[in-house]
This record gives structure tokens, C-alpha cells and sequence, in this order.
């Protein structure tokens, strides 16, 4: 892995697949790593330049040591970029990173080609039947009942109910990343802090113009589908997809669709 800077905040990214592809960078959901993106690397990598990092207080990045905004997660994405020398790249970000991907798009519009914006929200009211602090707690308590005890808070809105009963082996081998990155509690509830200052609905028409695709699971619980309704139709001219059977973790719940979706996008917005 090579590192970025963000003041005084290294951060671990991976410069992947194809050197003369256009770039795409991708940025994470609450918690997650860059290893989180596993199932669709296959779909990307062979064309396109792929750049992942560990967002700050995951993985192998610096410890979140204080609150952090939506400004802080911009600037490390931008880092990211500075440190690979790249320009502009297409944005892909899912959950919370499709927030960050927002603000990015809307203060450097400059750096982002076209974006992707998975299983995420605008902000305001949209956001959730089901709220995520249910995660936070399952982070917190984790370290005192253990995993087994604590999934089943979180199982039931990360995973469509035919990932659930079909699946459970994928389901297992995500839980055994999540229990290796052991992300901290602090970073969880750091990030919920920006989740929670996120609103960019006001401003969503200035990326008219600009390639937009809005991906989102129909049994998307912790972000609903409305909120992704409602964040493509803030957008002028963005492209909604709708997974069927996929809730909130696109790549288990449905990969190759998912993977087939952000190729077209790709390739429409070259």
C-alpha cells in the first residue's frame, strides 16, 4: 500500500488494475476499509485504474483522534488523488462514502468526472426508517458481548432477507473482514457525526452536467430506496438503478449487477 497525507493524517491507499485506464476512485461506507470493495474489483480492474484507501481510523490509515467533518473525509479523498498524481478521476462512493462523494463533486468539481453514488442519501428527512445508530451500538458493544452476539443487531439491515437464507456463507466471509479490521468504536462514532451534519439537497443542481449514476438496493433498509430516489431526482440528468434483492451491502447482496451497473456508467461517461 502507498501512503497519502492529510496534514498530519497518513492514509493507506492501493493504485490497482489497468495503469493507462481512466481513473476511478472509491470511497468506503461507515466502518469499512479498502478491502471492502473485494467484490467488485473484479469488475473494474481489468480497464480502469482503480484506486482504494483506508478511510481515517480504518484499516492500516492513522487512528481518528477527534471529531472529523465532511471536510476532513473531502480532504482525504482528495489526498488520495494528490498522492497517485491524478487530476480527475470518476468518484465512486457508497454509504457514507457517496456523501463524501457529493461534497467532493460539489466543492471540487474540478477533480470528479462523473460520479457513482451507491446506497446513500441526499440528507435531511431521506435518510432512514431505520436509523444506523443500531451499527454504533453493535460496534460499541461488541468488544463486551463478542460478534455472535452482537450481528444479529446489524444482520437484518445490511442484507437482503435471500442473502440471509441462501447466502450465509458470504454473509460469514464479510463478518470475517469486519472482525480483522476490528474498526473502532471512536471511528464509528466519529463518522456518525458527519453522517448526521450531512445535507447537500440545496446544492444537488450544480452537478447538472455532470454524468451521475444513482445505484440502490430495493431492500435497502438502513438507507431506504426513496432516499435514493430522491437524491437522482435532485440531480439533473442523473440515471437511477434499482437492484432487486440487494439490500444494503451491494457486493454480497448482488455483485454482478452491481459490478454491471458501474461498468455501464463507466463506459458511458469516457
Amino acid at each position: 500500500m502507498a501512503v497519502a497525507r492529510n496534514g498530519r493524517v497518513a492514509l493507506r491507499y492501493h493504485d490497482l488494475g489497468a495503469p493507462g485506464g481512466a481513473p476511478v476512485l472509491h470511497i468506503m461506507g461507515l466502518g469499512g476499509s479498502a478491502r471492502a470493495w473485494a467484490r467488485l474489483l473484479p469488475h473494474v480492474t481489468p480497464d480502469y485504474r482503480v484506486l482504494t484507501f483506508d478511510h481515517r481510523g480504518t484499516g492500516l490509515s492513522d487512528p481518528i483522534t477527534r471529531p472529523v467533518s465532511m471536510g476532513d473525509l473531502v480532504g482525504d479523498a482528495l489526498a488520495v488523488l494528490d498522492a497517485a498524481r491524478v487530476e480527475s478521476a470518476h468518484v465512486h462512493g457508497v454509504s457514507l462514502g457517496g456523501m463524501v462523494a457529493q461534497h467532493l463533486a460539489l466543492r471540487h468539481p474540478e477533480r470528479v468526472r462523473s460520479l457513482i453514488l451507491g446506497c446513500t442519501t441526499p440528507g435531511g428527512i431521506v435518510i432512514s426508517n431505520e436509523p444506523p445508530w443500531r451499527l454504533l451500538a453493535a460496534a460499541g458493544l461488541r468488544p463486551v458481548l463478542g460478534a455472535e452476539r452482537t450481528w444479529p443487531m446489524v444482520s437484518t439491515a445490511l442484507y437482503s432477507r435471500r442473502t440471509r437464507e441462501e447466502f450465509p456463507h458470504l454473509i460469514a466471509e464479510d463478518d470475517a473482514v469486519r472482525l480483522d479490521d476490528a474498526t473502532s468504536p471512536v471511528t464509528v462514532a466519529a463518522q456518525m457525526l458527519a453522517v448526521a451534519r450531512h445535507d447537500t439537497r440545496r446544492r444537488l443542481h450544480e452537478l447538472e452536467g455532470l454524468p451521475v449514476t444513482v445505484v440502490h438496493g430495493t431492500e435497502d433498509v438502513l438507507i431506504p430506496p426513496r432516499a435514493g430516489r430522491a437524491l437522482a431526482q435532485r440531480i439533473p440528468g442523473a440515471r437511477l438503478v434499482l437492484l432487486e434483492d440487494a439490500g444494503h451491502l451491494l457486493g454480497t447482496d448482488a455483485g454482478d449487477a452491481w459490478g454491471a451497473a458501474v461498468r455501464e456508467h463507466l463506459a458511458a461517461a469516457a
